[in-house]
């Protein structure tokens, strides 16, 4: 198995860790990238950059410095790390350190709006086992499948305990259904059945079909059990490969 770089690791792990915190739809990750600020009017350096694609304002966007050196963060690195937050007009910047924080670091940490400090460590393993293969048939490559953390609803009656997944490369929804055991994918328009009685997984565009008013946006991961429907997850309509009808027949 081909090993996997320790910067790798940690724009995996700390894209996961965003979509879980700021609920993006649609996340982009890109190393080392440039961005004008808005107040310096120069060129600013972003180890990683996180995007929603589903919104299109800065606002939208996660910065993110990486201090994998082993050496505890100091104060000065936070207070750049805000500086620069302001100046691209990011939501958030994430500080993830190898080697811990120094005291004053955390204080100073504690006190900036939109500042977050990330052990290295704790990243990885509350996250690194987040990516899987893609299962749609697709030629996605390795690693391209990005999970939830567990889930645990309320389903009428019952308590209903899954993963939702989804294709970074070509999109697909996938779900893991703790209480059965199955895992798979659930293609655009269509719905799947696991082992469990009356759970039917569907991925639905919005549609008038389905109680959509105006344009439609999204396309939603559903979830039809004993006659109710609950909606999990979704992502941007421009990412359906066709037009399908609703299939839960509504």
């Amino acid at each position: 198995m081909k090993k996997t770089r320790k910067s790798d690791l940690y724009e995996r792990c700390v894209s996961a860790w965003a979509i879980e915190e700021f609920d993006f739809v649609d996340v982009t990750v890109t190393a080392n990238a440039k961005i004008r600020g808005t107040i310096s009017g120069r060129s600013r350096q972003i180890d990683v950059l996180l995007e929603n694609r589903a919104e299109t304002t800065p606002r939208a966007r996660v910065i993110v410095e990486a201090k994998l050196h082993g050496r505890p963060v100091g104060i000065k690195t936070i207070e750049a790390t805000e500086a620069k937050l302001r100046d691209v007009s990011a939501s958030a910047a994430v500080v993830v350190s190898s080697g811990g924080f120094t005291k004053s670091a955390i204080r100073r940490g504690e006190k900036l709006v939109g500042v977050r400090l990330l052990e290295y460590d704790w990243l990885v393993s509350e996250f690194e086992n987040a990516f899987d293969c893609c299962l749609s048939g697709s030629d996605c490559g390795d690693q391209s499948l990005l999970w939830s953390v567990d889930k645990i609803d309320g389903a009428g009656p019952e308590w209903l305990m899954y993963k939702y997944g989804k294709c970074v490369r070509c999109h697909t929804f996938h779900v893991l259904c703790r209480d059965c055991g199955g895992k798979f994918p659930v293609p655009d328009g269509e719905t799947v059945s696991c082992g469990c009685d009356e759970r039917e997984w569907g991925a639905i565009p919005e549609s008038e079909a389905s109680g959509h008013e105006g344009t439609p946006e999204s396309t939603w991961l559903m979830l039809r059990i004993a006659g109710e429907f609950i909606g999990l997850q979704r992502k941007p309509i421009w990412k359906v490969k066709s037009n399908p009808k609703d299939r839960f027949g509504r």
